[in-house]
């Protein structure tokens, strides 16, 4: 295989950009963050977005510690792991790695609103983080086969208004991250007035399904619409 290119880095964090659609790189575009999964590469996890329809500008942040296969990960623990309080340590460190270099690429590219987070598994575990402990950077969140440890909950008393809108996409039949605790946190929000949606898709594990995609496409449109009609960054 050719060599791979060297990783730019934004406040230490390696990443992948990818212009979408005719757009011109230098042009003020919305900027989508898409985060991969365990074992998984910025390179691989762009193909995702291939035909999606709109001119945007793609940040696929590369995970922290390298895996075997060539692959990458955010976070040492497993949504599975009994020990609720050091997975969520550890998705907090990797949010808080992102948003920093999410952060720098807004204010060096030229980008119209906020950017939009989505992700698939670890990554969608991250979009839910960031969109509750990270909430001012972004406009909206997308997360697919994602959970958000309780311990990660804003406080009951946080101002609603001041978080991005979440929607979250699951499989029923999802054995690495269970659907009821997903549905659990999504209720939790709801209850502290966030806007927030599950997105359920009956008898499916933990995948993309082409439905899910099309309906993560939509949602992303919507976001990118939304972006659009902000006013522009000073």
């Amino acid at each position: 295989p050719p060599p791979e290119p060297p990783w730019p880095t934004a406040a230490g964090l390696a990443y992948r950009e990818v212009v979408l659609g005719t757009a011109d790189a230098e042009q003020a575009l919305p900027m989508i963050v898409a985060i991969h999964g365990l074992g998984d590469t910025p390179d691989n996890f762009r193909h995702l977005l291939d035909e999606f329809p709109e001119p945007v500008r793609l940040i696929l942040p590369r995970g922290i510690d390298p895996t075997e296969g060539g692959g990458w990960s955010w976070f040492p623990i497993r949504a599975r792991d009994p020990d609720v309080e050091a997975l969520a340590q550890g998705i907090a460190h990797a949010a808080d790695r992102i948003a920093a270099g999410v952060e720098e690429l807004r204010q060096q590219r030229p980008t119209v609103g906020k950017p939009i987070v989505t992700g698939f598994s670890q990554g969608g575990m991250l979009s839910f983080t960031l969109a509750v402990q990270h909430p001012e950077l972004f406009g909206h969140a997308v997360a697919i086969g994602g959970w958000l440890p309780p311990p990660l909950l804003p406080a009951e008393d946080a101002k609603p208004a001041s978080f991005p809108p979440i929607d979250a996409f699951n499989g029923t039949d999802d054995k690495a991250v269970a659907y009821e605790p997903t549905a659990q946190v999504v209720q939790a929000l709801d209850d502290r007035g966030l806007t927030v949606q599950l997105h359920s898709y009956e008898g499916v594990g933990h995948m993309i399904t082409p439905q899910m995609r099309r309906d993560v496409f939509d949602r992303l449109s919507d976001a990118v619409a939304d972006e659009r009609r902000r006013k522009p960054r000073p």
